[in-house]
């Protein structure tokens, strides 16, 4: 007499089930809108979708699709459902998510095709992976414990409307519970990882500033053209391109006012060959400094890998002591990497008549206020590499083969150790400069407008003058605000907006 046979696998996969994984998924995919919301997470809601954003539609994408494949593989497929099960599911979609919806957004959400004259496939998968573990270390954890409650939900619902469904018996039942049992320690484990990680990054202090070295500043007009002839002798030595060396441009005597541009990270004073001639027009000296391990000719140069933050205070300090004695006045203007040394000198030089902080880079972009502390942290204690700024489309193009394609990540962190140590010194201290502005924009996902905003009310609160512009979102604009080559410059706003900014009369309205 022939056996019975037992319950086939596809019958244990009946329409039922694939209907509970897509639900699983879209609980998970909801789930992870929500917590994105409330963490503060930089997810684009509204286009444009740029090179290293993330929408919406992405994250949920992204996350119903590794929801929903997970659940049919883990839960759905052995009809074993129930919330150790579905918790240790929601723990393992959060870790598989971050890569899978980085992907979506590297290769769909902005280019539906490779770009030939872009990075290799493996470049820009690379890319992903580091970008995906570094903000797994970073905010992985609160993922990791939103979406294991979330599965822990739906394993127990879903057990007790399939109760009786499980097939499984003897020897096969018990090396299911020895899996189970196997995937909810691991699971565990996973998040105890990543607790302990955010935990410790975010307890280690940040390494103060060193003391620095001064040189003698220039007491006359004539002092400082000896003191730039300097620069220019050492910089001739250098292999810079042609259009990255330190500018001055003066009318021949002091004048009532200064203005020193510090440019931004991995670009060179050629971002303000057009704005520092437009200043001087009005009537400014102008100075704009190369910053160090920028102009490099060679744009795959490693010369920004052992920049400090103290190289760059160092750099904006002696700027500031050569601009002192080309006008009555000083007005510092950064942009990004120089709004972030702008933000240092603001908080510690009375000699600032005005500070403006175009994008400073206090903190990156791409992790939440409360996790600042831990990437910044984790990036200074990983391996030190260079990245692409943009994967998709890496080298300049000819108008711009002046900044490089790649930073170093070091650099990058040693950028937000100055901008930590600006925002705590921000809020026990009143700033320096006499008026301080901000020149935010809210298209902006490469810096962290809302410790800016923070920075700002702080030397608001303790009685400085600042004034705080935000551009909408609406007009689209880059991040670098300045450099008229960029595409979707608007130099014809940003420009006369620097000019208001400087101007005393708009502080005192």
């Amino acid at each position: 007499m022939r056996r019975a046979a037992p319950p086939t696998r596809a019958a244990s996969t009946a329409p039922g089930q694939w209907l509970w994984s897509l639900v699983a998924g879209a609980v998970f995919a909801s789930a992870s809108l929500v917590t994105a919301y409330v963490a503060q997470m930089p997810v684009r809601w509204n286009p444009p979708y740029e090179s290293n954003t993330v929408s919406a539609a992405t994250l949920f994408g992204g996350v119903l699709l590794t929801g929903s494949w997970l659940w049919w593989l883990l839960v759905a497929r052995h009809r074993r459902a129930d919330g150790l099960r579905g918790a240790a599911t929601g723990v393992l979609v959060a870790v598989f998510s971050y890569p899978i919806v980085l992907l979506l957004a590297e290769f769909f959400q902005t280019d539906w095709h490779f770009h030939p004259a872009g990075s290799s496939l493996t470049d820009r998968l690379v890319h992903v992976v580091m970008l995906a573990g570094f903000e797994l270390l970073t905010t992985g954890f609160a993922a990791t414990a939103v979406l294991a409650l979330v599965g822990l939900g739906v394993g127990s619902v879903e057990a007790r409307l399939s109760a009786g469904a499980a097939y499984a018996v003897g020897r096969r039942r018990s090396l299911r519970e020895i899996a189970v049992l196997s995937l909810g320690i691991g699971a565990t484990s996973i998040i105890a990882l990543l607790v302990v990680t955010f935990v410790s990054l975010s307890l280690l202090p940040i390494r103060p500033l060193a003391a620095p070295s001064r040189s003698p500043a220039p007491n006359s007009y004539e002092e400082a053209l000896n003191a730039f002839a300097l620069i220019k002798e050492h910089e001739a030595n250098l292999p810079l391109h042609p259009r990255c060396g330190s500018v001055l441009l003066t009318h021949g005597e002091k004048v009532a006012r200064t203005v020193v541009f510090l440019h931004g990270l991995t670009n060179c004073p050629a971002q303000a060959d057009e704005l520092a001639p437009w200043l001087f027009a009005m009537g400014y000296n102008v100075l704009v400094p190369r910053l160090p391990g920028h102009g490099e000719a060679d744009a795959l140069t490693l010369a920004l890998a052992d920049v400090t933050a103290e190289d760059f205070v160092s750099t904006a300090r002696s700027s500031l002591d050569l601009a002192q004695a080309l006008g009555d006045e000083v007005i510092v203007v950064g942009l990004s990497a120089g709004g972030t040394a702008t933000a240092h000198q603001a908080q510690h030089e009375n000699r600032l008549s005005n500070a403006i902080l175009v994008a400073p880079f206090l903190a990156t972009g791409i992790v939440p206020q409360w996790a600042a502390q831990a990437a910044t942290n984790l990036l200074l204690l990983a391996p030190n590499m260079m990245v692409w700024w943009d994967p998709r489309s890496p080298y300049t193009s000819a108008e711009m083969d002046y900044a490089y394609p790649r930073f170093a990540t070091h650099a990058l962190a040693q950028l937000m150790r100055l901008g930590h140590i600006v925002a705590v010194e921000a809020d026990t201290d009143m700033q320096a400069a006499q008026r301080i502005g901000f020149l935010l924009n809210e298209a902006d996902l490469a810096v962290d407008n809302r410790l800016a905003q923070s920075v700002a009310a702080a030397w608001r609160q303790h009685g400085g003058e600042v004034i705080v512009s935000m551009l909408p979102q609406t007009k689209g604009l880059p991040h670098d605000l300045i450099d008229p080559r960029q595409p979707d410059a608007a130099v014809d706003l940003i420009y006369p907006m620097l000019v208001e900014m400087m101007s005393p009369e708009r502080a005192e309205r």
